[in-house]
């Protein structure tokens, strides 16, 4: 029987730190999802301000990750997770202290940009300081953390709101994030390890421009198209993007030949599952962003639930997400890609039982009501979205590992901008001044729906079917450039 290689207690405590940071992130999307119609209430923010709150935070998160991640490749993971955390903690503070919806929306782009700095780091430090045959472990720990971050985002988030602790009514959901940041500071500044390089490759500052550039034509359209009046005038701003965009891949060959360091990692695109695995994570994401604003949405202004009675109502949903996802870490390497199948297949299945039962019921729903399809949708998500992360990355070397999870996590966020702005059109346009309308979530449920259903067909034609190792982006030799120090 083979012998497991020891893991050393500071490569835990490290892995908590940027573990922990990244349970901020996960946290701060779904809780404000179930305070942004006390937000509204406390500030007098428009609709369209309710949107921003979400799609501010995920375009500013989509615009950095991608450079973030090929910082971590060039110049180490350890201070981008430090000034990540500092940045992040801040921005929570400003949040909390907000006069006006401006200054609120203002403060959760700042939020983004700070977690764009942590996240593309989290895979590559477990590649680090993990020996291949204990990165399961490693990744298993993630998911929970990640799973309870949604659980308990939901439930402290209603439960704040609702409280009024102090007098601070929704603000105390954002001062959570301080006490959490400043542990989460302590641990990386004194176990994260450093890296040096011989020689730091220089970035390709022309592709981070020109990449921005195209997101932000491609996602503000998209975002505030409704709010104009005219979506369709905005519609050039938004094939424009996709035009400068297409400009990435030449200048990413010029820059590798100049020998700088490119922003997308050579070969990403080449094969199938990456691609496919990247489109799936923007259907996905885009539709739990977008039920978790409307439904929340309906619940509150339009079936009157409170802020406690909310949060606790999308809790199996939730829960069932924590519980699948700790499962699916190890079942990944035997079931492979019919794992995912299954996931978006229990997704569907569930947002069709939420629509049903949603419109049979209409100003008489209970939470009850509703228990059996959020159980089937959060399962489905636990089975779906953390292996997805890891089948995808699979093929990836060390090496671009960062550039590769800034994209793949780039992918998402833009479904997460895209999702809130397309069914949350939908979904206000149909309802108008009668937010309680079951026409309007029933639209809203019916994209969600249609999503879910189309993630289940690239998973069926895009990702090898053979089943693929669970333990995340194989390790390729060690640049000799680099060496692991030790603090």
């Amino acid at each position: 029987m083979t012998t497991q290689p020891t893991v050393p207690r500071s490569s835990w405590l490290a892995l908590g730190a940027v573990l922990l940071a990244g349970f901020l992130h996960t946290f701060d999307v779904t809780v404000v999802s179930i305070a942004a119609p006390s937000i509204q209430d406390g500030l007098g923010a428009s609709d369209a301000a309710v949107q921003w709150l979400l799609a501010g935070y995920s375009l500013a998160f989509a615009l950095l990750l991608v450079t973030a991640g090929r910082l971590g490749d060039a110049y180490g993971r350890r201070p981008l997770v430090l000034w990540g955390i500092v940045a992040f903690t801040l921005a929570s503070a400003l949040c909390a202290a907000a006069p006006s919806a401006g200054v609120l929306v203002a403060a959760r782009v700042l939020q983004g940009l700070s977690a764009a700095l942590l996240a593309p780091q989290i895979a590559p430090v477990i590649i680090l300081l993990f020996p291949k045959e204990r990165r399961g472990a490693a990744f298993g720990v993630q998911a929970a953390v990640i799973a309870a971050a949604t659980c308990s985002g939901p439930v402290l988030g209603g439960l704040l709101a609702h409280a009024d602790v102090f007098g601070l009514g929704w603000r105390a959901v954002f001062l959570v994030n301080l006490p959490v940041g400043a542990v989460a500071l302590i641990l990386a500044a004194r176990w994260l390890p450093a890296e040096r390089s011989a020689r730091a490759p220089g970035l390709d500052l022309v592709g981070v421009a020109v990449a921005t550039a195209g997101l932000l034509l491609l996602l503000v359209p998209l975002v505030q198209g409704r709010e104009t009046g005219r979506p369709l005038l905005l519609m050039p701003l938004t094939l424009a993007g996709v035009g400068v965009l297409a400009l990435l891949a030449p200048l990413q060959r010029r820059a590798a030949r100049a020998g700088r360091t490119p922003l997308l990692a050579p070969g990403l695109f080449r094969g199938r599952a990456f691609p496919a695995g990247a489109a799936v994570n923007f259907l996905v994401l885009g539709a739990v962003a977008s039920f978790f604003l409307v439904y929340v949405v309906h619940l509150q202004d339009g079936l009157g639930f409170t802020a406690k009675e909310a949060g606790f109502t999308l809790l199996p949903f939730a829960v069932s997400a924590a519980l699948a996802s700790g499962a699916s870490v190890p079942l990944t390497g035997r079931l492979g890609r019919p794992m995912l199948e299954c996931g978006a297949v229990l997704m569907a299945l569930g947002t069709a039982v939420l629509l049903w039962l949603t419109v049979s019921r209409g100003a008489d729903l209970r939470p009850l009501h509703v228990l059996p399809g959020l159980i089937l949708c959060g399962a489905g998500m636990g089975l779906l979205s953390p292996p997805l992360y890891n089948l995808t990355l699979s093929a990836m070397p060390q090496g671009g590992i960062g550039s590769a999870s800034g994209v793949f996590s780039t992918f998402g966020q833009i479904g997460n901008a895209f999702g809130v702005a397309l069914v949350g059109s939908v979904f206000y346009g149909v309802a108008g001044d009668r937010i309680g309308s079951t026409s309007a979530i029933a639209w809203a449920l019916g994209c969600q729906l249609a999503m879910y259903v189309a993630a289940l067909a690239l998973l069926r034609t895009g990702l090898p079917r053979p089943s693929l190792p669970a333990t995340a982006p194989r390790p390729a030799p060690r640049p000799p450039v680099r060496e692991h120090l030790p603090r």
